[in-house]
Protein backbone atom coordinates (compact mmCIF):
# COMPACT_ATOMS: atom_id res chain seq x y z
CA UNK A 1 0.00 0.00 0.00
CA UNK A 2 1.46 3.38 -0.46
CA UNK A 3 2.32 5.85 1.73
CA UNK A 4 -0.23 8.55 2.00
CA UNK A 5 1.55 12.25 2.71
CA UNK A 6 -0.73 13.67 6.03
CA UNK A 7 -0.23 17.66 6.34
CA UNK A 8 1.44 18.30 9.74
CA UNK A 9 -1.07 20.07 12.18
CA UNK A 10 -1.03 23.40 11.57
CA UNK A 11 0.71 23.36 7.83
CA UNK A 12 -0.43 24.24 4.48
CA UNK A 13 -0.74 21.53 2.16
CA UNK A 14 0.69 21.25 -0.57
CA UNK A 15 -1.30 21.44 -3.43
CA UNK A 16 -1.54 20.18 -7.63
CA UNK A 17 -3.62 22.26 -10.06
CA UNK A 18 -4.43 20.98 -13.09
CA UNK A 19 -6.75 23.10 -15.36
CA UNK A 20 -6.28 23.75 -19.34
CA UNK A 21 -7.34 27.12 -18.82
CA UNK A 22 -4.20 29.61 -17.61
CA UNK A 23 -6.65 32.21 -16.39
CA UNK A 24 -8.09 29.43 -14.02
CA UNK A 25 -4.73 28.18 -12.99
CA UNK A 26 -3.41 31.15 -12.33
CA UNK A 27 -6.32 32.23 -10.29
CA UNK A 28 -6.31 29.45 -8.03
CA UNK A 29 -2.63 29.83 -7.73
CA UNK A 30 -3.27 33.22 -6.17
CA UNK A 31 -5.85 32.09 -3.82
CA UNK A 32 -3.77 29.22 -2.17
CA UNK A 33 -0.93 30.72 -2.19
CA UNK A 34 -2.21 33.63 -0.24
CA UNK A 35 -3.27 31.74 2.47
CA UNK A 36 0.63 29.40 2.06
CA UNK A 37 0.07 26.80 0.45
CA UNK A 38 2.72 25.39 -2.03
CA UNK A 39 0.68 24.92 -5.65
CA UNK A 40 2.00 23.30 -8.42
CA UNK A 41 0.44 24.25 -12.06
CA UNK A 42 -0.38 21.47 -14.62
CA UNK A 43 -1.71 22.37 -17.78
CA UNK A 44 -3.23 19.33 -19.12
CA UNK A 45 -3.70 16.06 -17.95
CA UNK A 46 -0.58 13.92 -19.49
CA UNK A 47 1.37 17.04 -17.52
CA UNK A 48 -0.98 15.87 -14.47
CA UNK A 49 -0.05 12.44 -14.67
CA UNK A 50 3.74 13.12 -15.24
CA UNK A 51 3.72 15.34 -12.46
CA UNK A 52 1.75 13.14 -10.32
CA UNK A 53 3.68 9.75 -10.80
CA UNK A 54 7.06 11.50 -9.88
CA UNK A 55 5.59 13.46 -6.95
CA UNK A 56 2.68 12.43 -5.64
CA UNK A 57 4.08 11.53 -2.00
CA UNK A 58 4.65 15.42 -1.87
CA UNK A 59 1.31 16.34 -2.20
CA UNK A 60 -1.86 16.06 -0.05
CA UNK A 61 -4.04 17.33 -2.64
CA UNK A 62 -5.15 17.48 -6.75
CA UNK A 63 -7.31 20.30 -7.75
CA UNK A 64 -8.60 18.45 -11.17
CA UNK A 65 -10.71 20.40 -13.96
CA UNK A 66 -13.11 17.88 -15.31
CA UNK A 67 -13.13 18.83 -19.33
CA UNK A 68 -9.27 19.41 -20.53
CA UNK A 69 -8.79 18.39 -24.18
CA UNK A 70 -6.09 15.92 -24.10
CA UNK A 71 -6.87 13.81 -21.13
CA UNK A 72 -9.56 13.71 -19.54
CA UNK A 73 -10.30 14.40 -15.41
CA UNK A 74 -11.99 11.55 -14.81
CA UNK A 75 -9.02 9.07 -16.60
CA UNK A 76 -6.62 11.69 -14.69
CA UNK A 77 -7.88 10.88 -11.81
CA UNK A 78 -7.76 7.18 -12.43
CA UNK A 79 -4.53 7.26 -13.73
CA UNK A 80 -3.17 8.63 -10.08
CA UNK A 81 -5.64 6.43 -8.04
CA UNK A 82 -3.11 3.39 -9.85
CA UNK A 83 -0.56 5.23 -7.88
CA UNK A 84 -2.46 6.58 -5.12
CA UNK A 85 -5.89 4.82 -4.49
CA UNK A 86 -6.16 7.18 -1.52
CA UNK A 87 -5.21 10.43 -3.52
CA UNK A 88 -7.19 13.54 -2.35
CA UNK A 89 -8.83 15.42 -5.44
CA UNK A 90 -11.52 17.84 -6.00
CA UNK A 91 -13.09 17.50 -9.14
CA UNK A 92 -13.92 21.10 -10.71
CA UNK A 93 -16.39 21.48 -13.05
CA UNK A 94 -18.98 23.74 -14.29
CA UNK A 95 -21.97 21.10 -14.42
CA UNK A 96 -23.36 19.78 -10.78
CA UNK A 97 -23.53 16.30 -9.24
CA UNK A 98 -27.40 16.50 -10.47
CA UNK A 99 -26.86 17.52 -13.87
CA UNK A 100 -23.62 14.84 -14.15
CA UNK A 101 -24.08 12.28 -11.59
CA UNK A 102 -20.46 10.97 -12.57
CA UNK A 103 -18.57 13.86 -10.44
CA UNK A 104 -19.97 11.98 -7.86
CA UNK A 105 -16.91 9.70 -7.79
CA UNK A 106 -15.97 8.14 -4.08
CA UNK A 107 -13.67 9.57 -2.51
CA UNK A 108 -13.54 12.79 -4.56
CA UNK A 109 -14.68 16.35 -3.65
CA UNK A 110 -16.32 18.52 -6.17
CA UNK A 111 -15.82 22.52 -6.73
CA UNK A 112 -18.29 23.87 -9.23
CA UNK A 113 -17.59 26.61 -11.25
CA UNK A 114 -17.70 29.27 -10.73
CA UNK A 115 -16.42 29.32 -7.77
CA UNK A 116 -15.33 32.11 -4.88
CA UNK A 117 -12.14 31.94 -3.22
CA UNK A 118 -13.67 31.01 0.29
CA UNK A 119 -15.00 28.11 -1.56
CA UNK A 120 -11.60 26.83 -3.05
CA UNK A 121 -10.31 27.55 0.63
CA UNK A 122 -12.94 25.28 1.85
CA UNK A 123 -12.48 22.48 -0.56
CA UNK A 124 -8.82 22.63 -0.31
CA UNK A 125 -8.97 22.04 3.71
CA UNK A 126 -11.70 19.80 3.48
CA UNK A 127 -10.12 17.30 1.00
CA UNK A 128 -6.69 18.08 3.14
CA UNK A 129 -8.25 17.00 6.00
CA UNK A 130 -10.33 14.03 4.37
CA UNK A 131 -13.74 15.51 5.65
CA UNK A 132 -17.08 16.16 4.04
Amino acid sequence: MPEVSTPVPGSRPRVLVVDDEKVVRRALQRILERDGHLVTLAECGQEAIDLYSAHWKELDVVVLDVMMPDVDGREVLRRMRELNPDVRAILSSGFTVESDPSLSVAGTWVLQKPYTPDQVRTAVADAAAGTK
